[in-house]
């Protein structure tokens, strides 16, 4: 599989899972026949911002730090747990944090008391709510590469944390072998969920309690969202089996009713694996709050495949020397390349990177515009149609001037405009930056003529470019190009 596709699955499943936490949220508590038209705004349910993921997202990403960060370690996920559930950690801007279901509650307070994590999630009859299902969906992404008995252990132990009762250890135990089937082969779910009941049953033999659990679990047939952990496993996974998209898979898990966060978020991790990060509305994703609380945590997960992200690898702006040149060092002339780019690039490397955080790097770095090189249909390879979106947000203004890659502008006349439209914003103290997909030859082409433009001779503009950016401008018909600027007048 490459790199690119398994990032998408990766970070799709968490996102998928706080979107759909956060669409479920304004809908909680109602009963199925009250809810009509699902969107993000409608009013209702918990008085919570709009976008705002609840224990259910808080809780996931408690689980996914401490394996990101610790391996496998019952006792530190039982201290990130707490963290959330006493100080607010991992919920939207740090804000606060939500209500909490009864098993949850009581097993926070054992692990204050000093219990062992393994044994603070409660045993009784009656604990056998959705909390540890809810969270159970960082084993499998992490441990994706896990055989079946070690990735169904730590399902279990990580169930016992919240919740102990063995109906609850084996939901989990099938939803991570399910999430774990999936991001290899999204095709064919109900396939991927016989698998993963059988798989199980040959892991758990000899275990009669987490047999007979199983046994009752398969065989449940509840579809109404009310908390339980049966039966919230079967609506999220009615959700996602009768749905063709992404956003079919939220809206049929939130007409439910009832406990409809918890549904959403169960279905949208598979969901959002299924179709993949792109598969997620982009208004939905664009309207979450908190992003910059997961956002390093998705960006850690995808790292795990070798691909390039904006925590790890902070976009550059590489500066131009622009001394000599008529006022021109009045202001600033950088070349990078395409913010927020998803995409296997065979000189580049793989990236995956989130647009917010490289527009943000855009504008800390002093860059008012960005001319921007690519084509329209390169936006939708490197899965960022929404650029402009994301630069205007961080203040950042968009200029599209789209050249072929790897060839030259079809209307030298328009080149030279905007050429010269550059030269006189920097002379006037302004700060540009200059970008193709991977910042190499057309960003390279771009800003080389721009320096001819400003009456520097061809061949030191081109030695400035490589000088300022290795491995940029290359192509011999570029460089011929810059050669014999101006072409227009």
């Amino acid at each position: 599989m490459d790199a690119d596709v398994l990032a998408s699955r990766l970070a799709g499943a968490v996102w998928g899972h706080l979107v759909g936490d956060a669409m479920g949220v304004p809908y909680e508590f109602r009963r199925a026949s009250e809810i009509g038209d699902v969107v993000l705004g409608a009013k209702g349910g918990w008085q919570v911002p709009l976008g705002t993921w609840s224990d259910d997202g808080s809780l996931m990403l408690a689980l996914l730090d401490s394996l990101l960060h610790a391996g496998f370690d019952l006792e530190d996920q039982g201290r990130r747990a707490r963290g959330w559930a006493e100080g607010g950690d991992y919920t939207p801007d740090h804000e606060g944090r939500f209500d909490i279901g009864r098993t949850t509650s009581a097993a926070m307070q054992a692990l204050a008391r000093g219990v062992p994590a393994i044994d603070a999630g409660p045993r009784d009859e009656g604990a056998c709510g959705n909390g540890s299902l809810m969270r159970i969906l960082p084993v499998a992404l992490v441990g994706r590469g896990l055989d079946a008995p070690s990735l169904v252990e730590q399902a279990l132990f990580a169930s016992r944390v919240t919740h102990g009762h063995p109906r609850c250890q084996v939901a989990c135990a099938v939803h991570v072998l399910v999430a774990q089937a999936l991001l290899e082969d999204p095709s064919d779910p109900d396939l991927t969920l016989r698998a993963a009941f059988a798989t199980s049953r040959a892991v758990l033999a000899g275990e009669p309690a987490l047999l007979a659990a199983l046994d009752e679990l398969e065989a449940w047939s509840g579809r109404s969202g009310r908390g339980f952990v049966t039966d919230s496993f079967w609506s999220a996974w009615d959700a996602l089996a009768g749905a063709r998209s992404y956003r079919e898979t939220i809206t049929r898990a939130v007409k439910h009713g009832n406990d409809t966060d918890t549904t959403a978020a169960i279905a949208g991790g598979l969901a959002g694996i299924r179709w993949g990060w792109e598969g997620i509305p982009t208004e939905w994703r664009r309207a979450m709050r908190g992003r910059q609380v997961a956002t390093p945590l998705v960006d850690a997960l995808v790292a795990s495949t070798g691909v390039r992200t904006s925590t790890a690898s902070p976009l550059r702006v590489d500066a131009l020397d622009l001394s000599g040149l008529d006022g021109l060092d009045a202001g600033r002339v950088g070349i990078t390349f395409l913010p927020g780019k998803k995409y296997p690039g065979w000189r580049t490397g793989t990236h995956w990177r989130d647009l917010d955080l490289d527009a943000a790097s855009l504008h800390a770095a002093g860059v008012e515009r960005l001319v921007l090189l690519v084509q329209d249909k390169e936006l939708e390879r490197c899965r960022v149609t929404d650029v402009a979106d994301g630069l205007a947000a961080a203040g950042v203004d968009l200029v599209r001037f789209p050249i072929s890659d790897p060839h030259l502008p079809e209307d030298d006349a328009a080149y030279r405009v905007l050429l010269r439209d550059l030269v006189g914003r920097v002379r006037a103290g302004g700060s540009v930056a200059i970008a193709c997909r991977g910042g190499m030859d057309r960003a390279g082409m771009t800003a080389a003529c721009l320096l001819v433009e400003a009456g520097l001779d061809p061949q030191r503009a081109i030695d400035r470019v490589h000088a300022a950016r290795r491995h940029t401008l290359t192509e011999p018909p570029q460089l011929a190009y810059v050669r014999g600027w101006p072409h227009a007048g």
